[in-house]
């Protein structure tokens, strides 16, 4: 397994160090697992104290022999509880903390609650903005494993293609490119940030079935394959002439890609054609605005307005109460990661954003076409890191 280079990690938390310096915060103690591995390389069962000055400390719970293993950060100690995890800090000369970050945006409140118990702080303050801001800016190290999350999700949708034959399920198709992805290296897990925000690989779902909305905030329903979890494939069978949207996410040594394409065995109706090919001329034009420094919801702005032009704005990305409200997002370690590409986010692209376009109509009754695609923010512009064809018709 690839390990993280002890200067990735240095470079990382002295940004968060700077970061925490800036807005007179004590220290951040970060407890999600995608933060983690961040900051220390692996997943531990425990805590990472980063100071806004000195040098940060890892708490284990867990398997600490494994983690020495794994992380090359110095500082480790054990420790079973919160409690545990104060008096160590205090040894240390962590006594007390005017202000202390926490991750707000996950942190539920009775874990909270423990935290301001055991650790007495003055005021416990969100640092989620502050890593996610960090994290958004991906380094030449983190570039390369995104590269090969990109090539992961190419090759995804090379076996949906070959795969795709009338009548299948939609889940012996997901089920076909999942075991082909899998034996390529895909870590099988998709991390997501947001409340309640669960996704298993992506929606496989054909027709009909797409186009109905889910508990998930994206333009593809399908049923799924219980109430439990009421989205993505089902059993349904696939016919010809209707729209079978893949949208996976194919994720390499913790980080992701998000690739979507259509399918059809046979030619698609004239309407769900029409909007398909502008959802590829939505791409194409956003896709020559990415630069540094352009607001990401003017590219949002212009998606919706190359839609209406089209007539087709009353099913961009949605349709009625089922829109989504963005048309792209960030991705890393995370599929949800920021800059979301909508109408009222105040993020600009910066070189070092990886983010995914994603342009789609919905039609109920019928079906959802579009397209996905992850871009590179660099100094010259948008570099695309996936590269699959576009065919519809198979």
């Amino acid at each position: 397994m690839n390990k993280t280079p002890k200067e990735e990690l240095d470079r990382r938390i002295k940004a968060l160090q700077a970061r925490l310096a800036e807005a007179k915060i004590d220290g951040a103690l970060i407890v999600q697992n995608a933060d983690l591995y961040y900051f220390t390389g692996t997943v531990p069962q425990g805590w990472l104290f980063v100071p806004s000055d000195g040098h940060p400390i890892l708490f284990i719970r867990k398997n600490p022999n494994r983690i020495r293993s794994e992380t090359p950060l110095e500082h480790l100690f054990n420790a079973r509880s919160p409690r545990e995890l104060a008096s160590v800090l205090a040894d240390k000369g962590y006594k007390k903390f005017k202000r202390l970050g926490m991750e707000l945006d996950i942190l539920p409140f009775n874990q909270y609650a423990r935290y301001g118990e055991a650790l007495k702080p003055g005021e416990i303050v969100d640092v989620s903005p502050v890593i996610q801001a960090i994290r958004s800016i991906k380094s030449p190290l983190e570039i390369v494993i995104l590269r090969q999350a990109a090539k992961l999700g190419d090759y995804m949708m090379r076996i949906a293609r070959e795969a795709l034959k009338e009548g299948m399920t939609e889940l012996e198709l997901s089920a076909r490119i999942e075991m082909a992805a899998r034996i390529r290296g895909h870590q099988g897990y998709v991390r997501m940030r947001g409340f309640n925000a669960e996704c298993y690989w992506g929606p496989v779902v054909s027709g009909a079935a797409a186009a109905e909305p889910a508990f998930v905030d994206t333009t593809e329903g399908g049923h799924g394959t219980s109430l439990a979890l009421p989205a993505g494939a089902s059993n349904r069978p696939i016919v010809r002439h209707e729209p079978v949207i893949v949208d996976m996410a194919a994720t390499i040594n913790g980080y992701h890609a998000d690739i979507t394409r259509t399918f059809s065995l046979g030619r698609l109706p004239e309407k769900l054609e029409t909007a398909y090919r502008e959802s590829l001329e939505i791409l194409q034009a956003l896709a020559g605005d990415i630069h540094p420094g352009v607001a990401v919801s003017e590219l949002y702005i212009k998606a919706e307005k190359l839609a209406d032009k089209k007539n087709l704005l009353p099913n961009f990305m949605g349709f009625g109460n089922g829109k989504a409200g963005f048309c792209g997002h960030g991705v890393g370690l995370e599929l949800d990661e920021p800059p979301v590409i909508s109408r009222n986010s105040k993020a600009v692209l910066v070189p070092g954003h990886v983010i995914a376009l994603e342009p789609k109509f919905t039609f109920p009754g019928e079906g959802v076409v579009g397209v996905e695609d992850v871009f590179l923010v660099t100094e010259n512009g948008g570099e695309k890191l996936t590269k699959s064809g576009y065919g519809v018709k198979i």
